[in-house]
């Protein structure tokens, strides 16, 4: 796990502090968990085309067409 650092409005802050408090948590573990609501999937895609790309420039062979490749991420979706 890295740390990072962010500023928030104090009102921000407050409620996320209150929620914490509610919820029997911390304010970074709020703050983790509305980050992999909004942007896990797009951060799971990017791994997915790293990966990918990998592939290809290992084996250009291994390339599938982009119907396939949409096929197979559905049902990974789906799972």
């Amino acid at each position: 796990m890295k740390k990072t650092m962010i500023y928030l409005p104090e009102e921000t802050h407050e409620g996320l502090k209150g929620l914490a408090f509610e919820a029997r948590t911390s304010i970074a573990e709020l703050v983790r968990r509305a980050i992999d609501i909004v942007y896990g999937e797009d951060i799971e895609d990017i791994r997915d085309m790293e990966d990918e790309l990998a592939k290809y420039r290992a084996d250009p062979g291994s390339a599938v067409e982009l119907e396939e490749y949409l096929r197979q991420r559905k049902a990974r979706v789906s799972a």
